[in-house]
């Protein structure tokens, strides 16, 4: 009894933690550096993990969980690499170096949200997947509680609708305030799960149902244009697998190099004007071609093209508004102007195919093709906003790459360091849903 206390009052414990770490979107701590509330509920997950790890370790639950977000967090370690060499070749100032480090290591830190999930899974095993959604959707759900209370369910009801009928054309003054962009795409990550691995159950029903609500409220046009190219890629993938896995792993293989490619194409194509010649032909980029102007001249488009460092374009745009611009809003064109040519292709090989691999290791396909469709996901709302910059999706997204067959991963871990699977980690197969 005293045993099933303990377990009850740390679950409640790490869900607060986790629904503040989601509920809290602009306040930050100011200790010399700023430092966001939900990256300091991040460690807190992971620092209260750790501690408990100390008290009653699961060896196996802890290497499982390091491995995989040190894994997910390789990007990261290729844009501190090259940027390091970056400002080494090019002998930069302290300061640049300082602020380059403190926006990849204090703001959008990738490991430290890696951590953060892996801590919830630590704790709940393969049930913090969906733990973890309940602490969004708790947090969003607030969030519109607390805009409904102020202005009336009867005008945020209406607002809604027209919201949906005219696919955002038309958004109220009430239902503006219940658009947090970062939990929108954070539960576009979570629909691209859900739709691709539904489950038959009344709970499963009843978050999906919930997902769609909040996730509609806020209403972003390019995640759910995301959303419907990332199942297109799962299902077709899923289709091919009934009849050959080894043709749908390969197709998988070759579909992730296009996306390299692709990637490195599409950032050539704006250097070339393709976004002038939209504008001309009458297509509406909302301002993207004044954008991509203003940042024209720190990039060229050529393999001897080195890079200027993480945090250079942020800087520069923040500090001198080139044409007014506060952002470039497109995470690929960002990042190939702060990594460089060369350093941008093997940043995207880490986020794509290192992923891909890792989470499909064993031949394990459905944890590949999982992993591959959410990044479709991501760099399609990445395409035309700064969506990487948001360490919530971060967060989503390593929980949902590291959660999905978390269980068996975890008792091979086991059985690999002492030949036997304990019965804790072989009891962690049932799902909560």
């Amino acid at each position: 009894m005293e045993k099933k206390i303990q377990k009850t009052v740390i679950g409640v414990y790490f869900m607060g933690v986790a629904i503040m770490m989601y509920y809290f979107q602009n306040e930050y701590i100011d200790v010399g550096l700023q430092i966001t509330f939900r990256h300091a509920f991040a460690l807190i997950l992971f620092g209260s993990a750790v501690l408990l790890f100390l008290y009653r370790p699961n060896i196996a639950r802890g290497v499982t969980v390091f491995k995989d977000a040190c894994i997910y967090s390789l990007p990261l370690v290729v844009i501190i690499t090259v940027s390091m060499f970056i400002w080494f070749v090019g002998m930069a100032d302290t300061a640049v170096i300082s602020r380059g480090l403190s926006s990849s290591l204090v703001y959008t830190n990738m490991l430290s949200m890696a951590l953060g999930a892996g801590a919830l899974l630590y704790i709940f095993g393969e049930k913090a997947v969906w733990y973890n959604l309940v602490a969004i959707l708790t947090a969003n759900l607030v969030i519109i509680a607390t805009v409904i209370a102020q202005n009336g369910i009867g005008t945020y009801v209406s607002e809604f609708i027209t919201l949906i009928v005219t696919f955002a054309d038309v958004t109220g003054e009430v239902i503006v305030q219940a658009e947090i962009h970062e939990l929108a795409f954070c539960l576009g990550a979570y629909l691209v799960y859900m739709l691709y691995k539904p489950k038959k159950s009344i709970l499963f029903l009843i978050l999906l149902v919930l997902n769609l609500f909040c996730f509609l409220s806020a209403f972003k046009r390019i995640a759910i244009i995301a959303l419907v190219i990332a199942l297109a890629f799962g299902y077709l993938l899923k289709f091919i697998a009934r009849f050959s896995q080894k043709t749908a792993f390969g197709l998988l293989l070759f579909f992730s190099f296009c996306l390299v490619i692709l990637l490195l194409a599409y950032v050539g194509i704006i250097k070339m004007g393709a976004f002038e010649l939209l504008e001309e032909a009458g297509i509406n980029t909302s301002g993207r071609v004044g954008v991509y102007h203003a940042v024209d001249e720190f990039y060229q488009f050529d393999p001897a093209f080195l890079g200027n460092g993480i945090g250079f374009l942020t800087y520069q745009l923040n500090t001198f508004m080139y044409m007014g611009v506060a952002s470039v809003h497109n995470d690929f064109l960002q990042h190939f102007i702060d990594l460089g040519f060369w350093g941008y292709i093997i940043w995207l090989v880490t986020m794509i195919f290192a992923r891909v691999l890792y989470f499909g290791k064993k031949g394990n396909l459905d944890n590949a093709i999982i992993t591959f469709i959410l990044m479709v996901y991501l760099i399609v709302v990445s395409a035309t906003d700064n969506t990487m910059n948001y360490p919530l999706l971060t967060c989503v997204l390593a929980m949902l790459m590291m959660g999905n067959s978390f269980a068996e991963n975890v008792r091979t871990c086991e059985y690999k360091i002492f030949g036997y699977v304990s019965p804790e980690n072989a009891e962690e197969s049932r799902s909560l849903l």
